[in-house]
């Protein structure tokens, strides 16, 4: 005799949706790290800090991404999708301009949930390396 489960689609459907959600929790739960590979899209975000100095920020815009736990920065729901790079140096912007608006990655050397008005995005990486293609 068979099963009447095998037969039932809501229950084949129910059961594929419950092993989906345990693979994105998964994956969501691992938080990234110091030389972790960082892929999405760079943009040029053009902003004010409260006291009126213009600030111009590269992001990378990617999908949800925990970050560490023991940042009390961080919003440990949700994850980070835009990542501040920081660059201090024209030849940094220099590197980045060619790549606004494309897919690009970076090794995160360094990084950090935002903590000040000067951090635009969800996180900070402060250093960072351009890596070949995403």
């Amino acid at each position: 005799m068979r099963s009447m489960h095998r037969r039932n689609p809501a229950y084949v459907l129910m059961a594929g949706l419950a092993a989906l959600s345990l693979c994105t929790g998964a994956q969501a739960q691992e938080a990234i790290k110091a030389g972790d590979t960082l892929t999405g899209t760079l943009r040029l975000v053009k902003t004010s800090h409260p006291n009126g100095t213009k600030i111009q920020a590269y992001q990378i815009v990617s999908a949800p991404r925990m970050m560490p736990a023991d940042d009390e920065f961080c919003d440990d729901k949700n994850g980070a999708t835009t990542f501040h790079l920081v660059t201090m140096e024209d030849k940094l912007k220099k590197q980045l301009n060619p790549l606004l608006g494309k897919k690009i990655s970076v090794k995160a050397i360094s990084l950090h949930c935002s903590e000040t008005a000067w951090h635009i995005g969800d996180a900070v990486v402060g250093e960072w390396a351009l890596q070949g293609k995403p």
